[in-house]
């Protein structure tokens, strides 16, 4: 056994998570129920709110990555008794993994394990990307660091601002993800579109309202990526909208002007049609033909959709 594995093992003891709490009843299973809301392909309001099944969470929990780093996430998992993918969540620039509880708790309320992780929000975009990959590659080769019920083959990270920027660095790398969902994602150094030209995994980018809110080098992953690629707007939206209230804002004013809770529940809702698509076929059909629609309703704007430009392998083997 390497001597990586056997600290991840360490880590599983001391964390008392290699083992479940016994349910006094059977848990309701998440596959069937997630096939009856695919095949109604529902409106996007149906996915605002919380979904079918009860959520346990784990605030601020220490994992150990190796002995010189230990990261704090955010842990969401519903009480189901499927296999469930995981969603990895990187928050933005002068953000933390607390701005994304909301979305993370509702996403988790549909049938996954969401780990918001918490990450320098401030010159360490590129360093960030690299423990992003990292910590995907523990919890794809430890899944049991979540729990029993984890598909460690199917895992989607999620990246905010400059945390799409490490989303794209760490899937550059090698991170073992079918693809990822950015919200409004903004481009940090060069480094971040060479690797993005390695990438050709399904992608989702739920962005701002062009007429409020540009985030920086937001085409560049339009013009660099070579897999499947569908794009959209929230009319009016902002930057913050993708997330939650700005903990910048929060912390100066007390509140956050620039965000609105009806937009945010448009983006609660866009990620987790994204999230059930992209985890149930691995591919976009699912969110594609949601977006087009609510596109025409005037409910999104400027939905974009390319297929993947060279043939792809999705699946990992155990």
């Amino acid at each position: 056994m390497s001597r990586l594995l056997k600290i991840y093992f360490v880590v599983l003891i001391m964390s008392g998570c290699a083992s479940l709490s016994v349910e006094r009843k059977p848990l309701p299973s998440a596959e069937p129920t997630v096939a009856k809301i695919l095949l109604l392909a529902p409106e996007i309001r149906r996915f605002q709110e919380l979904g079918p099944f009860e959520v346990s969470e784990q605030l601020a929990r220490e994992v150990t990555m190796d002995l010189d780093r230990t990261i704090v996430v955010d842990h969401f998992a519903a009480k189901t008794q499927d296999l469930l993918p995981i969603v990895i969540i990187s928050h933005g620039n002068f953000s933390g993994k607390s701005a994304h509880r909301d979305q993370a708790r509702r996403l988790a309320s549909w049938g996954f394990h969401v780990v918001a992780i918490e990450l320098p929000n401030r010159d360490q975009w590129l360093e960030n990307g690299e423990v992003l990959r990292r910590f995907t590659e523990m919890l794809h080769n430890v899944p049991l660091l979540l729990g029993k019920n984890v598909d460690r083959d199917r895992i989607v990270v999620v990246g905010h601002s400059f945390g799409g920027s490490a989303a794209m660095l760490a899937m550059g790398s090698g991170a073992p993800v079918m693809g990822a969902i950015l919200l409004d994602p903004a481009v940090v150094h060069d480094s971040v579109v060479t690797a993005m030209k390695k990438i050709d995994l399904p992608l989702v980018l739920l962005g701002s309202d062009p007429k409020r809110f540009v985030a920086r080098g937001r085409k560049k992953f339009s013009e660099n990526l070579s897999g499947e690629i569908l794009e959209i707007s929230v009319p009016r939206a902002t930057h913050d909208d993708a997330q939650g209230p700005s903990m910048y804002s929060r912390s100066v004013l007390g509140f956050d002007p620039y965000t609105s809770s009806d937009r945010q529940k448009v983006f609660r809702s866009l990620l987790t049609v994204a999230v059930l698509g992209m985890t149930t076929s691995g591919t976009l059909d699912f969110p594609r033909q949601i977006f087009f629609r609510e596109s025409k309703l005037g409910v999104l704007k400027d939905a974009q959709y390319r297929g993947a430009q060279k043939s792809r392998l999705n699946i990992f083997t155990k």
